[in-house]
């Protein structure tokens, strides 16, 4: 068979604002896709370039380490950085959930310039 000069995905772990695994998704780009996020800024987020972005954090999941469905809603971002042997910057809480609100309300008056409707489904 022929050998793809592309890489292979690498699964993206979703930490909320309280520093929670909230989702576990397959790649980089279903994780923009999910999030409705910067590709980029995700990826920074991921190799430590960045901290957080849209008020979640994201890490790369490591290839000496298994997360199970478990661990969904229980395992922290500490934790999982030292299982990984990663020392990184965090945010506090509250902090984060007004990074979280302001790019909410960017979003909205985004919407509401462009004519959208303002109904998001909740």
């Amino acid at each position: 068979m022929r050998r793809s000069t592309f890489k292979r995905p690498k699964m993206v772990l979703i930490f909320n604002g309280a520093q929670v695994l909230v989702a576990v998704t397959r790649s980089l780009h279903s994780a923009a896709e999910l999030t409705k996020g910067n590709l980029q800024a995700i990826s920074f987020c991921c190799t430590g370039k960045y901290v957080c972005s849209g008020g979640l954090y994201f890490r790369h999941l490591h290839p000496d380490v298994e997360i199970e469905l478990a661990d969904l809603g229980t395992l922290m971002l500490k934790d999982y950085d030292a299982l990984c042997g990663e020392k990184r910057t965090y945010y506090p809480v509250r902090k984060m959930a007004h990074k979280r609100a302001l790019l909410e309300n960017k979003r909205k008056s985004d919407n509401q310039k462009k004519g959208g409707n303002t109904y998001e489904g909740k």
